[in-house]
């Protein structure tokens, strides 16, 4: 059995991020002790490899938690993996190959035709089709195309799982344990703002209990009460610490923190319907941004 600081110094992720994995149901450790400390078999490391080779490939932790509840097959999720990187592999090849002729060209040695100059940007990224993984090897190379829905939060704010894994406000309290070393605020997204390696996170925590308790207590009040707004004035600013935070994004977030299950639960432990008035109260505040 392993605790959660030797799975993250053995797989080169942050304890935030396998305390992620937890609170969303993605990876759970196998026991709990009576210390509240979190303990990992061997099966719950296989899963986790297995996790990181999705993401290298480019998968959301919403498409992996899908396949992970669809149970997929492990021996043939490893071939797939290994196919997929391939096809990455020669990409990046083509890429690095062609960034070299350029140099060339910089250098004098030779010219490159327009097309010369991108074709290689024109080779197809790895396929991060969940079919891909659930499908039968007879049926796979079938499901090349997926679905694209529109108008959903995934859409407008694609990439937005991996600033949440780093920064989750709503998350139950650390282990002892977890203490000294929850130090990491990387985010990966173009919306996101630069990394922030002084940030302490303890304290942006606690503000953000704090506003949902405050919010919590003025439910009384229409959401577009000024005492309400004062508070998303506060939450719009904590926010606005880890993303260029625009009145889109705003709600785009109060969508999510409302409409996710994983999120709405741990804000409504501050107050039963707590994540529905909030969207409410998001929403108010980011009209009244536009409008500015």
């Amino acid at each position: 059995m392993y605790k959660v600081q030797e799975v993250a110094t053995i797989a080169g992720v942050s304890v935030r991020t396998l305390h992620h994995y937890d609170s969303i149901g993605l990876m759970k450790p196998s026991n709990i002790g009576s210390n509240r400390y979190r303990y990992y078999n061997d099966d719950d490391l296989k899963l986790l490899q297995h996790i990181l080779f999705f993401k290298e490939l480019g998968f959301s932790l919403k498409k992996i938690q899908e396949l992970v509840a669809e149970g997929f097959d492990a021996t043939f999720a490893l071939t797939q993996h290994a196919e997929l990187l391939r096809q990455k592999k020669q990409r990046i090849e083509k890429l690095i190959e062609n960034a070299e002729l350029t140099q060339l060209e910089y250098a004098g040695v030779q010219e490159l035709t327009n097309e010369q100059r991108f074709s290689a940007f024109g080779i197809k990224k790895t396929d991060d089709n969940v079919k891909l993984y659930l499908e039968p090897p007879a049926q796979a190379e079938t499901a090349d195309e997926e679905t694209v829905e529109t108008g959903t939060v995934e859409e407008d704010f694609a990439g937005q799982d991996e600033i949440l894994e780093e920064v989750n406000f709503t998350e139950p309290e650390p282990e002892p344990e977890a203490t000294a070393i929850e130090s990491e605020t990387a985010v990966a997204t173009a919306n996101a703002k630069p990394e922030k390696e002084e940030e302490d996170l303890e304290e942006i925590n606690r503000e953000g209990d704090r506003i949902y308790n405050a919010v919590s207590n003025l439910m009384h009040l229409p959401p577009e009460s000024p005492e309400v707004q004062v508070e998303m004035q506060a939450y719009y600013t904590l926010l606005d610490r880890f993303y260029n935070c625009s009145p889109k994004m705003f709600r785009g977030l109060a969508d999510l923190y409302a409409n996710d299950s994983r999120f709405a639960k741990n804000i409504d432990r501050h107050g039963a319907g707590l994540s529905k008035y909030l969207r409410e109260a998001m929403y108010i505040f980011a009209e009244g941004l536009a409008d500015a």
